[in-house]
């Protein structure tokens, strides 16, 4: 969304700001912000390669997350 918030700006609240600052996301906060199921979630993040393991930690990197999504929404259109 870099450098076109503004045109979605009447529908972003303060959970879209907040996410939208978090580089770095749990498998639960992504199925809960895209609405995806928890296994979608890990299957995708899998797919485009944006986890990143901290110790026993697994986050998802939202910035490739996000592209990921859009590319399989295009491709799906």
């Amino acid at each position: 969304m870099s450098g076109t918030v503004w045109m979605f700006s009447d529908q972003i609240d303060d959970e879209d700001i907040d996410f939208m600052h978090r580089e770095f996301v749990t498998y639960n906060m992504a199925s809960i912000y895209y609405g995806l199921g928890m296994k979608p979630v890990i299957r995708m993040s899998h797919e485009c390669g944006a986890i990143y393991k901290i110790g026993r930690k697994v986050l998802i990197r939202r910035s490739i997350f996000e592209e990921y999504l859009r590319f399989r929404r295009k491709s799906d259109a």
